[in-house]
């Protein structure tokens, strides 16, 4: 057998699956399909590496037809499944449509009726070919695991998913037959502690309040109260990789568990920025500039990161997860990851949770409303000292009167003014926007989203914030905050539609202005 087939058969026969079968029975645990994989190529390659010395022990060369054999030479057929047989008889081949080869009896081991085998057949034929593969096959398991180990893999989920013998939670898997019961008593136990407690408790936390037989392996009990609870849609796992820690759904905060939809943002292109505009916009750090590939950009590992709070996560009660905000969070494979934000300053404590393929932190609605915050200001993440904690501060100051921007809408269209407000905290001044008529805007976003592509809305907004301004002169920033406030659209967007604008024209420094035609 070449290489490349002994590899590629491994995980694909029902022997793998009884090697696996035997594999959890004797570990009494659960294992990752990565586990499985590595213990059936050691297996698989110690095997061959066996087969392999006894057929050397042998001294019986493989079969090849282009060789020439004697009566009674020991051969090896490698499409035989390595079986062993002795040549006991040559005779000249009577196929007259060929070039002349010889033809040898052989009586392989186990047969009663000897079989027939070209010799001294030198047209090209696969087993003719130079013989490759078996340094590949006799590498160290070590070596193979690491080569070939996500290809077994692969093929053996396929296995294992349609046995009905096998057990898998995430990739975790284990035997039905090992499992022990967890009935509804149990599961009702563990709703009711979860409630008790308003966290999310670990699995070995739960199995403290059951009572299990001594015989029942901690382990087992453990996987399939984790498979039990999965399958329950009161519960939800919102624990870290590998880490589960159950909680109840009804007990999470709607925004949690459906994304708001003054989140929801249309997918847009990747634009290339001029240099300014490409700093602001990495400044502006937005899930909605993300489209939907998170992901796919990991961050560095950093202890802290201020972000500016934007209208639609103002309202949402949320706060973007970017890869840099993720990269303060444990890495978590469900929908939800349950954390707590601890205050910085009051050191209050209460539950945030990550939203994976939402791309937002939900949980802050009552932080954000008991601060005061508007669009604008500043909020600063830090790692806390468990995993599962992150301190936020708003950048508190005294509560002073300030002149600031204040947004409305009226009969359906966006107005600004400036006006006298109180603030208590520290804001971009660029971007802070005190929101004067809530009704008025969801008004005028709706109507925003009827009639107006974000070109067209960025020209109409343009006057209304530029006569705030002696110069007449309005930031890049200012515009990506205002046009956030009716419609949700990332920097990149608003940025790239400002450099397309035929009425507006940058004035450096990321001002623009209006031009002289559009006045």
């Amino acid at each position: 057998m070449a290489s490349s087939d002994f590899w590629s058969a491994i995980g694909t026969t029902a022997a793998d699956s009884e090697r696996a079968y035997a594999f959890l029975l004797e570990r009494g645990d659960a294992a990752s399909s990565r586990e499985i994989a590595a213990h059936l190529i050691e297996w698989r390659v110690r095997e061959e590496q066996k087969r392999l010395a006894e057929a050397a022990a042998r001294r019986a060369p493989i079969y090849q037809p282009k060789a020439t054999y004697p009566v009674g030479q020991h051969l090896i057929f490698s499409e035989l499944d390595h079986r062993e047989g002795v040549v006991t008889q040559v005779r000249a081949s009577d196929n007259a449509r060929l070039a002349p080869f010889q033809v040898i009896a052989v009586q392989l081991e186990g047969e009663t009726a000897p079989r027939e085998f070209a010799m001294e057949y030198t047209a090209p034929h696969p087993l003719n070919a130079e013989r490759e593969g078996l340094t590949e096959i006799t590498l160290r398991p070590e070596e193979a695991i690491a080569k070939y180990g996500e290809t077994v893999r692969t093929a053996l989920l396929q296995r294992l998913n349609a046995d009905k013998e096998f057990v898998r939670l995430d990739d975790g898997w284990f035997l039905r037959g090992l499992l022990p019961e967890i009935h509804a008593g149990y599961l009702n136990l563990a709703e009711a502690a979860i409630e008790q407690s308003n966290d999310a408790l670990r699995t070995a936390d739960l199995l403290k309040i059951f009572e299990f037989p001594d015989t029942i392996k901690r382990t087992a009990a453990a996987f399939a109260l984790n498979v039990a609870l999965s399958n329950d849609g009161r519960f939800e796992d919102v624990g870290p990789s590998n880490n589960p820690r159950w909680f109840l759904t009804r007990l999470e905060p709607a925004e949690a568990r459906e994304r708001p939809k003054i989140l929801e943002v249309a997918p847009t292109r990747q634009f290339t920025l001029p240099g300014e505009l490409q700093t602001i916009a990495t400044e502006l750090q937005d899930e909605a500039d993300l489209n939907g590939d998170a992901n796919g950009a990991p961050a560095p590992p950093r202890d802290e990161i201020t972000l500016i709070l934007t209208y639609p996560h103002r309202r949402a009660g949320t706060l973007p997860l970017t890869p840099a905000v993720r990269a303060l969070l444990p890495q978590f494979e469900h929908p939800r990851l349950r954390f707590h934000f601890v205050d910085a300053t009051t050191q209050e404590k209460f539950a945030g949770y990550a939203i994976k393929d939402g791309y937002y932190i939900a949980g802050l609605p009552n932080w954000f409303n008991a601060r005061k915050l508007s669009p604008g200001a500043y909020i600063t993440l830090k790692r806390g000292s468990d995993p599962l904690t992150v301190l936020i501060e708003h950048q508190a100051q005294r509560e002073r009167g300030l002149w600031v921007r204040v947004a409305r809408g009226v009969n359906g269209q966006l107005t600004f003014a400036q006006e006298k407000r109180p603030i208590a905290h520290k804001s971009d001044e660029e971007m802070l926007i005190v929101i004067g008529d809530p009704v008025g805007l969801e008004a005028a976003a709706q109507k925003a989203h009827e009639h107006h592509s974000l070109a067209t809305l960025l020209e109409e907004i343009f006057p209304e914030l530029a006569k705030l301004s002696g110069a007449g002169r309005v930031h890049a920033k200012t515009l990506y905050s205002a046009v956030n406030l009716i419609r949700r659209a990332g920097p990149r967007a608003v940025l790239h539609a400002l450099t397309e604008s035929r009425a507006l024209s940058s004035a450096g420094g990321g001002y623009f202005v209006l031009n002289e035609t559009h006045r």
